[in-house]
């Protein structure tokens, strides 16, 4: 298991990376085995989508889950790993599990899917 400080230099590089890019409405700040990353950004940069997930799945110690559009923003939510993973390929998938029903519904959601395969060592 990798200590606290790996982690967090690893996401904090992540976190500049996108910056440079775009700016940021919030992230998460401090790596919390506890809560998830997570970074949100206005939909204005959503020709910068392509670029922000080569970047998060650059990151080997970052699983990521999935990308919320709601409400003018587009927010991506990943977990930490504290174990280095091995890149693979990996696809976006639309789910269609987002019930417009519950007022809190976000308007679209997407699911990334790859095999975390972990480093030994």
């Amino acid at each position: 298991m990798l200590s606290y400080a790996a982690v967090q230099a690893e996401w904090t590089n992540t976190l500049d990376r996108i910056q440079q890019l775009c700016p940021l409405r919030r992230a998460a700040e401090v790596v919390r085995p506890d809560k998830f990353a997570y970074i949100t950004l206005n939909e204005a940069y959503e020709y910068q989508v392509p670029t922000i997930e080569r970047i998060l799945f650059q990151n080997l110690l970052l699983r990521p889950m999935y990308r919320i559009e709601d409400c003018g923003t587009i927010e991506f939510q990943a977990d930490w790993l504290w174990n280095w993973r091995q890149s693979a390929p990996w696809k976006c998938e639309r789910s269609s599990s987002v019930n417009r029903l519950y007022p809190d519904a976000p308007e679209r959601m997407y699911i990334y899917r790859f095999n975390v395969v972990l480093v030994e060592g």
